[in-house]
């Protein structure tokens, strides 16, 4: 079964992803009763299609032979069943040895400027979204998200105010970028007044730098997913929701057996 440029899944984690959900969702294809306008395992791809390229649901709906209400109906509900299912394999900071530095930086994941919803317009990417926290390994690969806050957060608030500080209190070495001066996390040397960086600081930065690069990496990966990378043009109430499935999917993809 080949649908990677759909879902963004190799054929195995495919697989592996229509297996837990199979095991979630048992009764769907049941021989009595009305049947779904869809088998389970196209569900499941219709809304990996969703995620990953966030197109219209009326374009899901031309593609898959479905009514647009189905493909709304059927996203809803298999978003949390997608997202538990993942869950419980265990990816994630679980499988991140203690001793390894642990980078982290936020993104705005932009979404429409809902007058209802306050502090989402962002000065500093002079758009609309929310703030996510991000946690990766040194390869790049996604290890935690915290929960999204208003895009006018400060990368600083919302480390802590995300729960991701909590989080990785056990690791020793964690790294953030100059916006993160005054949290806990280690940061690169700032110019002081009156003088330059020394030659001591300059490499502490390079090195830093070589080492927090991958969460920007990782950060890019996660934007692959057009939901995030795109504008969410969800209700907004669900995109904590929308946020944890394409997190679980991103850490299904980049998993990679020890």
């Amino acid at each position: 079964m080949r649908f990677h440029r759909t879902t963004g899944l190799s054929p195995h984690q495919l697989d592996v992803l229509l297996s837990c959900v199979e095991r979630a969702v048992p009764d769907w294809d049941k021989p009595t009763g009305r049947p779904h306008a869809l088998p389970l395992w196209k569900a499941v791809v219709v809304l990996c299609f969703l995620l990953r390229h966030n197109n219209a649901q009326v374009l899901a709906a031309e593609l898959f032979e479905i009514s647009q209400p189905t493909v709304s109906r059927y996203s809803t509900r298999l978003r949390p069943v997608v997202r538990d299912a993942i869950k419980e394999l265990g990816f994630g900071l679980a499988r991140l040895p203690r001793d390894e530095p642990v980078p982290v930086d936020g993104f705005l994941a932009e979404c429409w400027d809902w007058k209802a919803a306050e502090q989402l317009f962002s000065k500093k990417h002079r758009r609309s979204g929310r703030n996510v926290q991000v946690v990766s390994d040194t390869r790049g690969r996604l290890r935690e998200v915290g929960a999204p806050l208003p895009g006018a957060r400060h990368d600083a608030y919302a480390y802590v105010a995300s729960g991701i500080n909590a989080k990785i209190q056990k690791y020793r070495h964690r790294l953030g970028d100059k916006g993160y001066q005054g949290s806990d996390l280690l940061t690169p040397y700032k110019k002081p007044p009156h003088r330059k960086l020394t030659d001591v600081e300059k490499a502490s930065n390079r090195a830093h730098s070589q080492i927090r690069s991958a969460v920007e990496r990782c950060i890019g990966h996660l934007e692959n997913w057009k939901i995030l990378g795109g504008c969410y043009r969800g209700p907004l109430d669900r995109f904590p929701e929308t946020l944890e499935t394409v997190v679980q999917l991103e850490l299904l993809r980049t998993y990679e057996p020890a």
